[in-house]
């Protein structure tokens, strides 16, 4: 019964204020997104699927600020930007993993719905 106890007391928190990270956007409007990124290291976020409802128009990497120019093993974030084409609901399926390697079989999601 403690056991059980304790393990509520862990989950409920968690469950109560889980964010699940869903963007919301309406029709022919623009967003963005960010993920922690190493490309110093060969490593990127890839783009392996995208639902219907927007698109991908631009890229960028932001380093993070205590990175010096050229300073090699220097993170920072990955930034994406979409525009909402379509209502609907739908999510963007994104690898993390070096172009020139297998793809991990590991998957990060960035839920997205669309509306009018």
């Amino acid at each position: 019964m403690k056991k059980l106890i304790v393990f509520l007391a862990i989950m409920i928190p968690n469950i109560a204020f889980a964010d699940d990270g869903a963007i919301t956007s309406k029709v022919n409007d623009t967003f963005n997104f960010e993920l922690k990124s190493n490309p110093s290291t060969g490593y990127g976020w890839m783009i392996k699927k995208i639902p219907d409802n927007v698109v991908l128009f631009s890229m960028s990497y932001i380093p993070s600020k205590d990175c010096e120019n050229g300073m090699a093993g220097c993170g920072g974030v990955e930034r994406f930007y979409f525009k909402s084409i379509k209502a609907g609901s739908g999510k963007i399926e994104l690898k993390y993993g070096r172009a020139f390697e297998s793809l991990p079989k590991e998957s990060t999601f960035k839920y997205v719905n669309v509306t009018k």
